[in-house]
């Protein structure tokens, strides 16, 4: 029963002309070769994904996973020097596989999207002819499979196994709930990489006193409640795009797949809201005349935002 949707009736002639277009190829149907470019494109992204993935294993178990765990503050802040010390130690991790990945990742998946909005574009006029039918065919929900990118991860109705249903964001913006994701992490992840890595550059010309006490001074010092909600954000939706983006490289489309995965987001999104509050209810660590204070203050109060 919970496979049933709700179906609007076509009018017999209506259902014949349709299914004899279905049957019957017509001139005006695209005949169009798929570009060469999209697979290679593809694989770009896709291995370009894998690079970066490194990089946000080590980085969220530092800042999210340890700093929940019973263990002294000493042991959390050596965890967190460590990955820094990968990050910034081992040649060209930095370069080659958090910039150089994140910069391939964005620019495939941006000429992706030109491509196949052009060839939808193209699509889209030969099918002109077809369009008197197609208004006649209201029930949009019996074409959605499970690999459709319009649908997301099924969101509450798939939990509660009601069939899926064309996410908002397909519907209001034309792109896909991951493509969506991807565009709105890039300047959540702007702003996080200012705050915590360009801003100590451009100050101090390193970043080596960046500690998890940092991030108790963000989210209590200067603009909190702002500083909160970016990284409340970036979590949410670098976990959404993360194990969406994993899922649909790896073919992982049925229902039990998107459940899994719809499972990990609110997982991993939880612990880091327990870990920003944490860190937020931390502030007996602020010390407003030590030198890390005036240092970490510098990197807050310097610039703007």
């Amino acid at each position: 029963m919970s496979e049933l949707n709700k179906i609007h009736p076509i009018p017999l002639d209506i259902l014949e002309e349709i299914q004899s277009n279905d049957l019957t190829p017509t001139p005006s149907q695209p005949t169009h070769k798929k570009s060469w470019l999209i697979p290679v494109l593809y694989k770009f992204q896709k291995y370009s994904a894998y690079s970066f993935l490194s990089f946000i294993g080590i980085h969220l178990t530092s800042v999210i996973v340890v700093p929940i765990l019973p263990i002294t503050p000493t042991i959390k802040q050596d965890v967190f020097s460590m990955t820094k010390a990968v990050f910034h130690s081992i040649p060209l991790y930095e370069t080659a596989f958090i910039y150089g990945s994140s910069l391939v990742h964005i620019i495939s998946g941006v000429t992706l999207r030109i491509i196949r909005t052009y060839q939808k574009h193209i699509d889209k006029r030969k099918k002109k002819h077809k369009k008197k039918i197609s208004t006649y065919n209201m029930n949009d929900s019996i074409q959605i499979k499970d690999d459709d990118d319009d649908i997301g991860l099924g969101g509450i109705s798939n939990i509660f196994g009601l069939g899926y249903k064309k996410s908002w964001i397909s519907q209001t913006f034309g792109i896909s709930p991951l493509q969506f994701s991807g565009y709105l992490l890039l300047p959540l992840v702007a702003f996080h990489y200012f705050k915590f890595r360009l801003s100590p550059l451009l100050i101090e010309g390193d970043s080596s006193l960046i500690n998890l006490d940092y991030i108790t001074y963000v989210v209590n010092l200067r603009n909190p409640t702002f500083n909160l909600l970016a990284l409340s954000g970036l979590i949410w939706t670098a976990t959404y795009h993360t194990v969406n983006g994993l899922l649909k490289l790896n073919k992982k489309f049925n229902k039990n797949w998107k459940r899994f995965g719809l499972a990990m987001i609110n997982i991993v999104g939880s612990l880091g809201m327990l870990s920003i509050y944490y860190f937020k209810i931390d502030s007996d660590i602020i010390n407003l005349g030590g030198y890390l204070d005036k240092t970490f203050s510098n990197y807050l109060n310097t610039f703007w935002i």
